[in-house]
């Protein structure tokens, strides 16, 4: 019996192992502090983990520039200004207090949509991220601007994520970066798992704030952590509605999910005092 619960512990570290080697948490892009990447330089993307992050730059020359899709930022503020804030979160640093995050502009418009996919092209299956609201989108709905309004109770901002595998979608999952009088404001698990095994992911924002042009709710949000798994330090989450498999103490022992160390189809999924 007790080479049963060693196997089952392995397993769970194993995962966790796993986790910290393909995870996309941006500190190995090594970007100083106070500083942020946009695709100024032309490559179109940018890698972390396992994963790159697609980028629209184009130099407009005496207009200006633009970008769309994924920048990286180390910026500690959490207002907004003016569009020199817009790679602030309104947290002030990454998921878990770490230094560098990523943030996504949506361009409804762009002639391509800048995906995650993994770097050497192949599929993977999804696990989860972390979540939160950019400065700038934060700002605009808890206080207006020119062109956006002050959220009320009945107001929302959804984060859309989709899946595509050989070029056929295989399914999305939402988060609700606002809704019912509240907007987020701390990194939060946006649960990926239920799209399974993908080749590519995108990601859109909508909102009930809308024109004629379409959104008026600034189309931004932060991300971290991409594609973490949530086992030992994650802590599984198990959905209300969902028909879970058997869990088990270590003493292998079926138990139910209000007590002790929960292992499930090998995994640590609970740890509850």
């Amino acid at each position: 019996m007790k080479k049963f619960y060693i196997s089952l512990l392995c397993a769970a570290m194993a995962s966790t192992m796993s986790f910290a080697q393909s995870v996309a948490d941006f500190e190995d892009l090594n970007l100083p502090t106070e500083s942020f990447w946009n695709g100024a330089d032309g490559s179109g993307s940018f890698t972390s983990g396992d994963y790159t992050f697609g980028n629209n730059f184009t130099d407009w020359g005496e207009y200006g520039t633009s970008w769309d899709g994924f920048a990286y930022s180390t910026m500690t503020a959490t207002t907004y200004a003016s569009l020199d804030d817009q790679y602030n979160s309104c947290v002030g640093h990454g998921a878990e207090d770490s230094k560098t995050f990523a943030v996504f502009f949506y361009n409804s418009y762009a002639a391509n949509t800048p995906a995650v996919a993994r770097k050497d092209g192949s599929s993977f299956k999804l696990n989860a991220c972390r979540v939160t609201n950019s400065a700038y989108a934060y700002t605009s709905m808890k206080e207006g601007d020119d062109y956006a309004k002050k959220f009320g109770d009945d107001d929302w901002f959804l984060l859309t994520a989709t899946g595509y595998l050989n070029g056929e979608k295989v399914g999305t999952a939402e988060y609700y970066l606002a809704q019912n009088g509240k907007i987020l404001d701390t990194w939060e698990i946006f649960d990926l798992s239920e799209m399974g095994t993908v080749d590519r992911v995108e990601f859109s924002l909508s909102s009930s704030d809308n024109g004629e042009w379409g959104m008026n709710t600034p189309a931004y949000f932060c991300l971290d952590n991409f594609n973490e798994e949530l086992t030992i330090d994650g802590v599984n989450q198990i959905k209300s509605n969902e028909t879970a498999a058997p869990a088990f103490d270590l003493q292998g022992r079926p138990v139910s999910e209000d007590r002790g160390f929960l292992i499930r189809n090998g995994k640590v999924v609970k740890v509850v005092d």
